[in-house]
Parts: structure tokens; sequence; C-alpha cells
């Protein structure tokens, strides 16, 4: 079963991926981390990507697309991927639906997290973490044991740039104009169905769950 879920920055793609993906045993794939091992591999798809990574420019969608192919075709992704991060972009959702032809995996949905702004910033303007180890805290859901300070080494807790309000509010705005076109494109499709991303996660897998005509027992 093959899935895509885009959702907002903050709007819980990654708690519904890590809830979603072992009850359907497939594979979560994040684009920015995949991206990060196919350079790291030292492969020659991995060379052709860091000489555009490393100076700033953006990867050509063949190259994603490779990718992307390279790993379907892997065994971990035999049963499955939930894509996120790809495609962004109509030219890359149509390259995508072309390799999904190519290998004969049609997409069973695309989940769209809807979250309302407020309820972003409210999430991510708590998130901290140590300077020292890189720890994440939540200053409401997972707070550290002593205010500004990490428990596991005693570093100072610090705000992302990203967490700042000014900028959240900045990297909303952005997402909804770019992602829309592709919201309208899988909607055309009959692919797409949103999630409400609220603050209940075990809501949204029991709604995607029951889309996907899981049981949730």
């Amino acid at each position: 079963m093959d899935l895509i879920i885009l959702g907002a920055p903050g709007a819980g793609k990654g708690t519904l991926a890590a809830d979603l993906c072992p009850r359907l045993s497939i594979k979560h794939i994040s684009t920015g981390d995949l991206l990060r091992e196919v350079i790291a591999s030292g492969s020659k798809l991995g060379a052709e990507i860091n000489n555009f990574v490393s100076t700033g420019a953006l990867v050509p969608d063949e190259l994603i697309g490779q990718m992307i192919r390279d790993t379907l075709n892997a065994d971990a992704c035999q049963n499955g991927v939930l894509l996120d991060g790809f495609p962004r972009t109509i030219p890359q959702a149509e390259l995508l639906e072309q390799i999904m032809t190519e290998l004969g995996r049609p997409l069973a949905a695309v989940f769209y997290l809807n979250v309302e702004l407020d309820r972003v910033i409210r999430r991510l303007i708590n998130r901290v973490s140590c300077q020292k180890c890189g720890r994440p805290y939540h200053l409401l859901n997972l707070p550290p044991q002593k205010a500004g300070i990490c428990d596991a080494c005693g570093g100072a807790l610090i705000q992302r740039e990203d967490d700042r309000e000014e900028t959240i509010r900045k990297r909303f705005a952005t997402f909804l104009a770019k992602t829309q076109p592709l919201i309208d494109f899988y909607k055309a499709k009959n692919l797409l169905t949103e999630v409400m991303a609220d603050d209940n996660p075990q809501a949204a897998l029991n709604f995607a769950l029951q889309y996907l005509g899981v049981s949730a027992a």
C-alpha cells in the first residue's frame, strides 16, 4: 500500500507516520532524510545530488525521481511506503504518477493533515532542544525536569529560529500557497482525504485506518 502525507510544519505528519506505518507494515519515507542518506552512501546518484545540494541549488526533479524509484524498488519498501515531502509540485506529482504506473503500484490515498495556524503556533513555539546534545523537549507535552536545563546532559535549552512565531506564520503561508495546487491535483483524482490534525493523534490514526479499511483494534 503506497500513500502520501501532506501537511504544514507542525501539523503532526511525523506523529501520524510513526503510528500508521507499523500498523500497515509500510516504510515512512521522509524525502529530506532520504536525500541525506543517498548523499552519504557515496553512490553515483548521491554524488550528483550533492553537487546541487552543496551549492544551495534545487535538485532537479529527474534526480529526485530516480531516488524515489530506487527506494520503491528496495526490499524494505515492497509492502508499501508513506511518502513525506514528495511530491511538492505538480510536475513532481506527475513524475511520481509515471513512476508508480511503471512499477504497477497505484497510490492508495493522499492524506492532507488540515490544521489551524493558531494550533501550529501553539505546538511549535513550545519546542526547544538542548544546545549541547540536541535532545528535544516540548514545554507543554514533554518538559524538562528543570526549566531551561537538559535532563540528559545539563546543557542549555534553546528554541530554533524556525520555531519563532513570525517565522512560523511565514512558513505556514508559504506552505498553503505552494501546496494548494497539489491538493487540487489529488482531489481531481479522488485520492485526497483530509485528516483533522487537532490535538488527538489517536483520532487521526483511527480515521486514517478506517479510511483505508484497516481495523483500528
